[in-house]
């Protein structure tokens, strides 16, 4: 007869102070930061004794003193993301875990008023919000003592950050054609086409060129191959600034099937330069938005809006950058 095995239990504060020789709420100070009106010798003590005994501070004990969790949402737009979704979890957790938050995946309901409502009732340490909140919004969470940090550029006067703008010169490379947005065909809220669309217009109306044109691309053979069928009947040859790799894939499989010429004919640019753009027939040419910068960016200016030293030396440079191949 085999026993059971004894599972150690986790040591508490009462523990940590025992063996410091110090009061629990001393313990409690020193773990949650507040250490400046504690000698080093105590400090010391403090947390060579939690080292020691492998303990960590209670997360809901620290949300019964101060009426907030120490969880960071990570707010998503409820859109095709692929393999860029997961590591950018990933890279927030790994940043969490230096200050004890506990990371939760949210993506954007079918209003913003839903959204809000579902971020204030988890009262959260913080947003991690890649384009789901407008400036208003963000503004609104942050009087509620969240702190809220996103991946809409602020200031550089660009909607999209300059995505845009660099589809556009490449689809122009070849010679005047008209542009085109093609966006993606789905009834969940598009937290990036918009200001796609929109730094697309801008750039025709500052070169004095036609205004563009969009397009909506379901992801299928079909859908793509219906999408040519409706920007060749106003005239080619044309440029095609994709809302992602996705819809550029869809429309590469649509010019197959309908004999188009690319890049002659019709000129296609992706974006998030997927694994799979370098694969198709032909290859998609797509902007790399540096996805893993940015989300080591945005929880670095997570850190510091809470009071954490960071080195300036371990700041990313985030940008985006053309990826050319044969569709453009």
């Amino acid at each position: 007869m085999t026993s059971e095995p004894v599972l150690e239990k986790p040591a508490t504060a009462a523990d940590v102070a025992r063996l410091a020789g110090v009061s629990r709420s001393t313990v409690s100070f020193i773990l949650n930061g507040k250490l400046d009106r504690f000698p080093d010798e105590t400090r010391r003590r403090v947390l060579e004794a939690a080292e020691r005994l492998r303990y960590r501070p209670s997360s809901a004990g620290r949300s019964l003193v101060s009426g907030r969790s120490d969880t960071v949402i990570v707010l998503l737009p409820n859109t095709t993301f692929g393999s860029n979704l997961q590591d950018a979890v990933d890279r927030v957790v790994e940043h969490s875990d230096t200050f004890g938050g506990n990371v939760v995946v949210r993506f954007a309901s079918t209003t913003i008023d839903a959204t809000l409502d579902a971020v204030r009732a988890l009262r959260p340490l913080a947003v991690v919000d890649f384009g789901v909140l407008g400036a208003e919004d963000r503004e609104n969470v942050e009087k509620t003592g969240v702190i809220v940090v996103s991946s809409l550029r602020r200031g550089d006067g660009q909607p999209d950050g300059g995505i845009g703008e660099i589809q556009a010169d490449a689809l122009l490379r070849r010679g005047p054609r008209r542009l085109w947005f093609a966006s993606l065909s789905d009834n969940r809220i598009d937290a990036y086409g918009p200001h796609r669309f929109k730094a697309l217009q801008r750039f025709c109306e500052q070169r004095g060129l036609e205004p563009p044109r969009s397009v909506s691309v379901p992801l299928t053979v079909e859908g793509g191959a219906a999408a040519l069928r409706e920007v060749l009947e106003v005239g080619g040859p044309a440029g095609i600034a994709c809302y992602n790799d996705d819809v550029g894939m869809a429309l590469l499989a649509g010019a197959r099937r309908e004999g188009v010429h690319v890049p002659e004919m019709v000129s296609l640019v992706g974006v998030d330069n997927t694994p799979m753009s370098a694969l198709s027939a032909p290859t998609l040419s797509t902007i790399d938005t540096g996805f893993p910068a940015m989300v080591d960016l945005l929880s670095i200016q997570l850190e510091r809006r809470l009071g954490r030293d960071v080195d300036a030396a371990a700041e990313p440079v985030h940008r985006f950058t053309l990826v050319e191949r044969e569709s453009s």
